[in-house]
């Protein structure tokens, strides 16, 4: 396929959906493997077929006095099943360390126009609440394997007044725009089956299909396919007894100059090669959970022969009389197997160290003293932060093209900033989380600065505490100017 009007040659939408699913270039996510592994109740220390209940025996077979036999009975009894969450654990950490601290953004402009086009993006940023969808995407890339935003148009005046208020130099247009952006966020999990569609040269891509599944009110379901081309939007219904229609107010023209999706791909979940380790993990802590409670507390060894029969009553107090040297004692701890125990351990390592997670819990670091900053942070992490690194690879590619999609869209709402977002280039640079000694990083900046080998503006980026480094450098050049005036004063 080398154009997007190859699809509609055919006649049917029930043709042009199976087309665009034949046309996809990479293997459909495992998405019920996927969600198997991320939601516990999915585990299979749950499947009873796999981890069966245990029969007890209460009564033994019998021979009543007429001769008449009787079976054995039996109670079931539910075994535990202890399902943990480890998936979820690694995923979040690295989500964490990849975009707990939101990417950079920079540009090396002083043009007053592509200022305010900068000011714009962020203000957008801030709108739709980026910071936060930015892990929630990433962490659909990474247990679901493929994640999609969906940009539109929404009827909303009021974002842009607050616009005008906050960038005085854009209160002048005439033609002030009525609609605002907003995202949705497509993933497998939410029921989303997604084809992209690129060229047969496999680096243009020409737009993304959905299929997605709707509830009615009375309960029942109507599938959907959704089609997003470079200049339309298309939304067909599938009933049940009704053939694909478009469904109310579709199709309808975007009004981008770039297709209004942004769309990244894995071709498996960061958790695949732990989940034998997890289930041989899950099974061991079961497993050692029912021998607890069947062979532990509170049950008494006794060794010897009870003196008189038994217990004997002694004021408030019952006394055990053992003869022939021996003892009485509880099961403890103590008689747990090392070998068990040394299991359960290795194997949850064995889960964080395949995935280069770090295993950050109450337990593993309360004896550690001082948590390590700086460098020392970076050489104890350095697996991890090579790890996240790999990550930046292709989802900073992801979030790069929805910076470029934000630009084209801004000028498409604003004509008078058309050609200011055309020659603005902005670059996000990945913050990966760190603990850092703040002191020390500022120590390092104006120490750099006094001594001529980095600028007023580069100290600023270094140290990091804001990303509004032209109005900060402003804010430093007043202090520094008033301080002036003030030893000027003083001196006279």
């Amino acid at each position: 396929m080398n154009s997007i009007q190859e699809i509609f040659t055919l006649e049917t939408w029930e043709e042009r959906i199976n087309f665009i699913k034949k046309s996809r270039h990479t293997p459909m996510p495992v998405t019920a493997e996927n969600m198997a592994a991320w939601f516990c109740d999915k585990h299979r220390v749950y499947d009873k077929k796999f981890r069966k209940d245990m029969k007890t025996l209460v009564k033994d077979a019998y021979v009543d006095d007429n001769g008449k036999e009787y079976p054995p009975e039996f109670e079931t009894e539910e075994v535990a099943r202890i399902a943990l969450p480890i998936e979820q654990d690694i995923v979040n950490i690295h989500v964490a360390f990849t975009v707990g601290n939101e990417p950079l953004m920079k540009t090396e402009t002083e043009d007053k126009d592509e200022l305010d086009a900068v000011n714009l993006l962020k203000k957008i940023h801030k709108d739709n609440k980026l910071r936060y969808a930015n892990k929630r995407e990433l962490r659909s890339w990474l247990s679901e394997q493929e994640v999609c935003e969906y940009w539109y148009r929404y009827k909303d005046t009021g974002f842009w007044q607050k616009v005008w208020n906050a960038i005085k130099s854009l209160g002048g247009i005439n033609a002030k725009p009525t609609d605002k952006l907003r995202m949705q966020i497509w993933s497998p999990f939410k029921g989303d089956k997604l084809y992209p569609i690129y060229a047969d040269n496999g680096n243009d891509f020409l737009g993304i299909g959905r299929e997605y599944e709707v509830k009615l009110v009375d309960g029942s379901t109507k599938k959907c396919f959704m089609l997003v081309t470079d200049e339309y939007v298309y939304n067909v219904e599938h009933g049940e007894k009704t053939n694909w229609t478009d469904a109310d107010n579709y199709p309808f023209k975007h009004g981008f100059s770039k297709i209004p999706v942004i769309y990244s791909y894995r071709p498996e979940a960061l958790c695949k090669n732990i989940k034998g380790a997890r289930e041989s993990l899950e099974t061991l802590t079961s497993d050692y959970s029912d021998a607890i409670k069947m062979n532990f507390f509170p049950k008494l060894i006794l060794e010897g022969d009870l003196a008189n029969g038994g217990a004997e009553n002694i004021g408030k107090s019952h006394l055990l009389k053992i003869t022939n040297g021996g003892k009485a004692y509880y099961l403890d701890w103590h008689q747990t197997s090392d070998m068990v125990k040394t299991q359960m351990d290795n194997l949850l390592v064995r889960c964080y160290s395949l995935t280069n997670t770090p295993l950050i819990a109450f337990d593993q670091l309360k004896n550690s003293g001082q948590f390590p900053s700086g460098t020392s942070f970076e050489y104890m992490f350095m697996a991890t932060l090579f790890a996240v690194d790999r990550h930046w690879e292709e989802i900073g590619e992801f979030y790069q093209r929805r910076v470029n999609f934000l630009l084209s869209a801004i000028g498409s709402l604003v004509p008078s900033m058309k050609k200011a977002c055309e020659t603005v280039d902005v670059d996000l640079e990945q913050r990966p989380y760190r603990i850092e000694d703040l002191s020390k990083r500022i120590a390092d900046a104006a120490t750099a600065v006094d001594k001529g080998v980095m600028s007023r503006k580069q100290g600023v980026i270094l140290v990091g505490i804001t990303d509004e480094h032209k109005e900060e450098l402003e804010s430093i050049e007043e202090d520094l100017t008033k301080k002036s005036q003030l030893d000027k004063s003083n001196t006279e």
